[in-house]
């Protein structure tokens, strides 16, 4: 029943770096880890809650340290997951695991394609570096160089206030509200937790936090707190055998029936079935194939410079014959 994986990282860093490829992952987090999981060769699904992200050659998702999740694969497949442990000082900000982020090919704007692109960039670099060090760059601080910078943009971009707040006018102070509140939550979920308590810890005026969360996507402040007591209950759910019952008070709901109505519009299924699945899918799973770059060191430099190349230009990805050895439809079809 482990669900919580504790990823590897380079040594004195707060990063970490794996090369698989997937048939059918256990479903796991990884606690105060943020991972972005880079789809090099494809397609892979990826699935989360009760979300299904098909993730196509190029593409990527953000996934949270409370995210239980599993990829799944029925061809050939090549997948890079960075690690960062937003605990570490390095960033520079305590409850960093306590946020949440959002970047996933459908759920990102228009406006967001340019910033995407750049995220992916010093992905692609942080790998290339470390697939192929340079003995002028040393490993460890080149990795954690490019670990704030990727959170930093995290922050910045790929916020998840900014998903549930694409539709309204706000100013930064408002996303550290947001942050403050969403912090706050996570430290007490499982107590009684009430907006006017919570107004007067954070020093705002109830009507006024009241408004904030009509005004997104959240309509309103219990869902925020729901979705927190949903989290929480799915990893007890997978890692322990608790009583159904006794999780949903160790969450903080103030009945079972409550619960079971409240899990079951989060993931369209009961905190039993959902259980069973969970149990099913890791009496079933494969051990993922892992590389060291060396193993790999032709196809990863393809790959990488393929995906820089796709960056920089593309309509490359539409041309019938790509002249890199080693990639999917390397030969023109009639070849």
């Amino acid at each position: 029943m482990k669900g919580n994986i504790k990823p590897d990282t380079i040594p004195d860093t707060p990063a970490g770096i794996s090369i698989y490829s997937v048939t059918r992952e256990a479903p796991h987090h990884h606690t105060g880890f943020l991972e972005i999981l880079y789809c090099l060769h494809g397609p892979v699904t990826v699935t989360t809650r009760s979300q299904e992200v098909l993730l196509h050659e190029g593409e990527l998702v953000s996934l949270d340290p409370f995210d239980i999740h599993y990829t799944s694969a029925d061809t050939e497949n090549l997948i890079v997951s960075f690690y960062f442990d937003l605990t570490d000082p390095v960033f520079g900000r305590d409850d960093l695991d306590m946020l949440y982020f959002m970047c996933e090919p459908l759920a990102i704007p228009e406006s967001k394609q340019e910033e995407l692109k750049e995220l992916k960039r010093l992905l692609l670099t942080m790998l290339y570096f470390h697939c192929f060090p340079h003995p002028k760059l040393p490993d460890a601080p080149t990795a954690t160089r490019f670990a704030v910078k990727i959170v930093d943009m995290m922050l910045e971009h790929f916020h998840f206030f900014d998903f549930i707040a694409r539709y309204m006018e706000y100013s930064p102070d408002a996303k550290t509200l947001y942050e403050n509140i969403l912090i706050y939550i996570q430290k007490n979920y499982a107590e009684k937790i009430t907006l006017g308590k919570m107004s007067d810890t954070l020093h705002f005026n109830y009507k006024y936090l009241s408004r904030f969360f009509m005004t997104t996507s959240y309509r309103g402040f219990p869902r925020v707190v729901m979705d927190v007591r949903s989290y929480m209950s799915s990893i007890l759910l997978l890692e322990t055998n608790d009583n159904v019952s006794d999780i949903a008070y160790k969450v903080g709901f103030t009945s079972p029936n409550y619960y079971y109505r409240v899990f079951r519009s989060w993931t369209n299924t009961t905190p039993h079935r959902y259980r069973k699945e969970m149990r099913r899918l890791q009496a079933q799973a494969e051990e993922n194939r892992y590389y060291n770059p060396k193993e790999k060191k032709e196809e990863l430099e393809h790959f990488i410079l393929f995906r820089f190349a796709e960056l920089q230009v593309p309509e490359l990805i539409d041309m019938s014959f790509i002249p890199f050895k080693g990639l999917p439809d390397a030969c023109p079809p009639d070849a």
